[in-house]
């Protein structure tokens, strides 16, 4: 990830097991469990973009997508 964006994305793990990860994050894991989604979800500037398994590629076409679109 870095190699491909340096410093403009950056990959963060959060533990759902952990308290503190769901009280920061719990709006959003609201939203994911009102959508339905499966974990492991991936999150790209705070919005679920895929769930049930990790895709590295898709993850790099999504940050790409996001990073185009905030330079547009």
């Amino acid at each position: 990830m870095e190699r491909r964006f340096g410093d403009a994305a950056q990959i963060l793990y959060h533990d759902v097991q952990d308290e503190s990860v769901r009280t920061e994050h719990a709006r959003l894991l609201d939203e994911i469990d009102t959508r339905g989604l499966l974990y492991p979800v991936t999150v790209v500037d705070g919005a679920p973009v895929y769930d049930g398994a990790v895709s590295y590629p898709g993850i790099l076409r999504a940050v790409q997508e996001r990073l185009e679109r905030s330079t547009a």
